[in-house]
């Protein structure tokens, strides 16, 4: 380096601009995933219903735009609902259009009431769940995530048809 740059002067002024060139790397790295981030969590929420209900529940988020009628159709990788049975390994709810769905849960599965997690033994008949999963061949949710609300919280309710 010294042959090339004779100065010192010039030496350090390079160093200088090759650390900032690093540090602005570092600081657009850091605020392209923060980006990513906030926009991954933007649309789940604007798709929280969506994400429950399925294609055709004509609930299109805060923004409305979409008309809410009609049965609402059975989402195969989750549901919103209250526990009508608990069996050794699958538990059945019922959301509020009636539709029944069986829920298999495995040591997979995890299962969480406000700020911790619990099993299946602890769920009960009358707990409100939301559950993500996955379809199985026998038409049941293979659930990854159960979210148990207390009966006193708000659980999520998806739009009542009329």
């Amino acid at each position: 380096m010294k042959d090339i740059v004779p100065s010192k002067g010039i030496h350090a002024v390079l160093w200088i601009l090759g650390v900032l060139v690093i540090l602005l790397l570092v600081f657009g790295a850091g605020i392209a995933v923060g980006y990513r981030s906030g926009l991954f969590a933007s649309r789940f929420g604007e798709d929280y219903y969506h994400n429950f209900l399925g294609e055709g529940s004509g609930f299109s988020g805060m923004m409305g735009g979409g008309m809410i009628g009609g049965p609402v159709p059975i989402n195969q990788h989750g549901t919103i609902g209250t526990v009508i049975s608990v069996g050794s390994s699958t538990i059945a709810t019922k959301d509020q259009s009636g539709n029944e769905q069986s829920i298999v849960i495995d040591e997979g599965t995890v299962i969480r009431e406000m700020n911790r997690t619990i099993s299946i033994a602890d769920i009960q008949d009358g707990n409100q769940v939301a559950v993500i999963g996955e379809p199985n061949d026998t038409g049941q949710i293979h659930a990854r995530f159960i979210r148990i609300f207390d009966a006193s919280s708000s659980a999520p309710k998806p739009p009542i048809n009329q």
